[in-house]
């Protein structure tokens, strides 16, 4: 995982240094609750009445404006997904936690005669990769963990479809934002060609600070 890291994280690197000489930079944090379930068509194979889980996704991001109404940003976070079920009288929980990095194109909205605030949309790809993975049950006041991580794949690809806005608050923009990741790719790592897939639903905030 260090490895396919390595490259993203240089790739990020050079885009800073080369936009800083540019234009303006924004860089801040970034944190939001994520409401994330499983899906595809093996899903009802782990367990019937799948539902949401919920988790925190918390981290940072760049964002670089290159035009009036367009920015790209790319973030780095760690981001909480997975499920839960009730059946026949077991609770699960399936818990699947990333390092995530979704690079976003963002498109801002242009509003006549309103300066101070920015809605936008916003899509890309996200690249994700497994840092935890389990399956817990509990019934009858007795509960049992399974570590997943063998059966889970590291690397998970999925597209990010979000909108928000922004206002300006002191030097630099406070942002909320609503987005959907669709994952793209099986997570399916134990053999039996399973096709599972991550879905997650976000409410997010972030605050950008500008830099000279």
């Amino acid at each position: 995982m260090k490895k396919t890291l390595l490259p993203i994280f240089l790739i990020l690197i050079m885009t800073a240094t080369l936009v800083k000489a540019q234009s303006e930079l924004r860089f801040g944090p970034t944190v939001g609750i994520n409401f994330a379930t499983i899906g595809g068509k093996d899903a009802n194979q782990l367990v019937n009445n799948l539902s949401s889980k919920t988790g925190l996704y918390i981290g940072g991001f760049m964002n670089y404006q290159f035009s009036d109404m367009f920015a790209l940003q790319p973030e780095i976070a760690y981001s909480m997904k997975g499920a839960t079920a009730a059946d026949q009288g077991v609770n699960y929980t399936f818990t699947l936690n990333y390092i995530e990095v979704p690079v976003l194109l963002k498109f801002y909205i242009p509003i006549a005669g309103a300066s101070n605030i920015k809605p936008s949309l916003y899509a890309g790809p996200d690249f994700a990769f497994n840092v935890a993975s389990s399956v817990e049950g509990s019934a009858n006041g007795q509960t049992q963990t399974l570590d997943q991580s063998s059966n889970t794949k590291g690397f998970d690809f999925g597209l990010v479809f979000g909108g928000g806005i922004g206002f300006n608050v002191g030097t630099g923009l406070l942002d909320f934002s609503l987005r959907y990741t669709l994952g793209m790719t099986s997570f399916d790592n134990s053999g039996s060609n399973l096709t599972l897939t991550n879905g997650v639903f976000s409410i997010n905030a972030g605050y950008a600070f500008s830099i000279h």
